[in-house]
């Protein structure tokens, strides 16, 4: 992870000199730049650090959550800890890019675009998930990590079925949004658009899911 957060200040280095003096930090909203500083500023070496900024959340968040486990005797604190390692792999990745990006519309003067950044999280995030879906059956019966709703808190058996279905949800949807963003003659607005109806999908047949099962059971 610190491999990763550190490339964007080599590149940042080695074009340094094909950089104009002063360079674009701030854009309004209609993606006109309004503010500029020198390329050895701090808003320019911050850009080039958002990869540590990623990495820093991510260990936050793995602390956080790790330090939740225990409190509640949580007895998934191996599968919980590698799935937080990947959200931290994740996050550091997703911010490194964010900032070779911005590196690459600082040399280029050009302006950002919003829609390619999203398409960029989306990816990341398509593997996150195919990532932690194959996880989720692993996970024993707890209340911070995994699929937690009413009716996987019912039993053992609930809890099970739950994070098997919710498991190959995730997966399935992963896979589906990575082919999306990774098709090169699709749009940045179809990409992120489709990986939106995907997730919000995904998110949905969970809930239903947990509806229909917590009806059965209660009509038996």
């Amino acid at each position: 992870n610190l491999v990763i957060a550190t490339v964007p200040f080599l590149v940042y280095a080695s074009i340094y000199r094909a950089l104009p003096s002063e360079i674009p930090v701030h854009y309004s909203f209609d993606g006109i730049a309004d503010r500029f500083a020198s390329r050895l500023s701090v808003e320019a070496l911050l850009l080039c650090s958002l990869g540590y900024c990623g990495l820093l959340l991510g260990v936050l968040l793995k602390k956080m959550v790790l330090a939740m486990g225990k409190a509640q005797e949580n007895n998934n604190t191996q599968t919980t800890e590698k799935l937080m390692a990947y959200n931290q792999t994740f996050l550091t990745i997703f911010f490194s890019a964010l900032s070779l990006y911005f590196i690459s519309v600082m040399l280029q003067n050009s302006v950002p675009d919003t829609l390619f950044i999203l398409r960029t999280a989306y990816l990341v995030l398509s593997v996150l998930f195919i990532v932690i879906g194959n996880y989720l059956p692993k996970l024993k019966r707890n209340r911070v990590s995994g699929v937690k709703m009413e009716y996987s808190q019912s039993s053992e058996d609930a809890w099970m079925k739950s994070q098997r279905f919710g498991g190959r949800l995730l997966v399935l949807g992963g896979i589906i949004s990575l082919i999306v963003c990774l098709i090169p003659g699709i749009s940045e607005k179809s990409a992120v658009m489709l990986s939106t109806i995907i997730f919000a999908f995904v998110i949905l047949w969970m809930l239903v899911f947990s509806a229909v099962e917590m009806r059965r059971c209660t009509r038996e």
